[in-house]
């Protein structure tokens, strides 16, 4: 689920390069017309391998997450992440009065640098909104917010991959914490009936991570010629994984189809796949 409209606008009044205050960044939020629609593909991603779980790779720049948000404009990136903030933000604000809820947003837009309240500041502001639980929810979300403006700031200014780490920070501090308030507790009758696929799904994760592993360890300097490169590649090692440790699900008769459409098509897998750049 994430709002439908592009909410981040950039401006920068100056080609001075070495001044973040020259750059104006617009978030345009409307909560009452907030709506749900499908996941990104970075949703997907974080579905399948949440940041929390990635920083057990030896680097950033070897995860899924931070493979997709590099590939795409920095603007994008962020509208995306912030897409994923507020869809979190809008779920843990439902259950509360309306006049609470005019409170909080004035609560998350304010003071919009990376990190800006203390806990102690913050926590007076939201005591009579939540309680301690909720609160130390919130504060991720704000600093996962606030952290969007930076990242751009850093990405437009210095021109590195500063901004995309940020992103990836940022996202990091959004899925640490107590994550059950963001669970569906409405399920439609499409999504009851999907619930059989995910499942499926998850029987597969440990094999797309060994694939992910092996595709940022084989990856030649400059990328793959063609994506087909990188299933010849890897498919060995991904069958030799399965009978070593027992796995059945897909089955040796599939795993050649199936780690054929992961490594064009899932959102995971595929996000680990760089292809050469052709020159110009």
């Amino acid at each position: 689920m994430r709002t439908h409209c592009k909410k981040i606008n950039l401006t920068q009044t100056t080609s001075t390069s070495d001044m973040i205050n020259h750059i104006t960044i617009q978030i345009s939020l409307d909560f009452d017309s907030w709506t749900a629609s499908p996941k990104s593909k970075l949703e997907l991603i974080l579905d399948e391998m949440p940041p929390t779980e990635e920083f057990t790779l030896p680097s950033v720049k070897d995860t899924p997450t931070y493979r997709y948000l590099i590939s795409i404009d920095i603007e994008d990136a962020a509208n995306q992440v912030l897409d994923i903030v507020i869809k979190r933000y809008m779920m843990l604000r439902r259950n509360i009065s309306n006049k609470n809820k005019i409170e909080l947003d004035k609560i998350l837009e304010e003071r919009r640098e990376p990190y800006p309240n203390s806990k102690a500041e913050l926590n007076d502001k939201l005591k009579l909104i939540f309680g301690k639980e909720k609160s130390a929810v919130f504060h991720h979300i704000k600093n996962s917010y606030s952290s969007i403006f930076n990242a751009i700031a850093l990405h437009l200014t210095f021109s590195t991959d500063a901004g995309v780490r940020i992103l990836y920070r940022g996202l990091y501090e959004l899925y640490t914490g107590d994550q059950r308030f963001f669970k569906e507790k409405i399920k439609t009758q499409s999504e009851i009936a999907k619930e059989g696929g995910i499942a499926r799904q998850n029987r597969h994760l440990a094999t797309k991570q060994k694939a992910c592993e092996l595709l940022n360890a084989l990856t030649p300097t400059n990328g793959w010629v063609k994506d087909l490169d990188a299933y010849k590649a890897i498919l060995p090692e991904i069958e030799e994984y399965m009978k070593k440790n027992d796995i059945r699900n897909p089955t040796k008769h599939n795993i050649k189809k199936t780690l054929r459409d992961w490594i064009k098509r899932d959102p995971l897998v595929s996000a680990a796949v760089r292809i050469t750049q052709a020159s110009v």
